[in-house]
């Protein structure tokens, strides 16, 4: 394949960003609902929202390879630098080089919320160790190696069916 030109690689990478942010906005609101169903504890809520996140997160795996084939096939090594130099060669007027900033700041603010919703799911998971452990008679050890340089030997001492 031809290296395209100028124009028609600012039309082309534009496109695929423009379907990337798209989908990025798609994942923002997924992440947003996931957090509220989080929340509520709605688990039918959470299914939906991880379904659609999931959605997201492929379509923008799929678009990032192929804006990531056509920098090659423009000319440009894959790496860090690589949409910087292709905006060098092909975006006159800044358009492409504002759609990947605003593609790398919605990317930014996903992986704040997916952070977040993340730490209210492993605190729910240790609210529910801790009431297992509380139920199985035992305590509950910290996730970390004690003195003798060994992990827990696990939050109970008796079986559940022996609580």
């Amino acid at each position: 394949m031809s290296r395209p030109t100028p124009d028609s690689a600012r039309k082309q990478i534009v496109e695929i960003i423009g379907n990337s942010v798209y989908h990025a906005l798609g994942l923002k609101e997924s992440l947003a609902d996931e957090h509220t169903a989080l929340q509520q504890q709605d688990m039918d809520a959470l299914r939906l929202a991880v379904d659609n996140k999931s959605s997201c997160v492929a379509a923008l795996q799929t678009l990032e390879q192929r804006r990531a084939e056509f920098c090659v096939t423009a000319g440009f090594m894959s790496g860090p630098a690589q949409m910087e130099q292709l905006a060098e060669w092909c975006d006159e007027d800044s358009v492409v080089a504002n759609c990947w900033q605003h593609l790398l700041d919605i990317a930014v603010e996903c992986n704040a919320m997916n952070m977040t919703n993340g730490a209210i799911i492993r605190s729910r998971q240790q609210q529910i160790e801790a009431g297992l452990a509380v139920i199985r008679g035992g305590t509950q050890e910290p996730g970390v190696y004690g003195r003798s340089g060994r992990g827990p030997s696990g939050p109970s001492q008796r079986s559940l069916a022996e609580a």
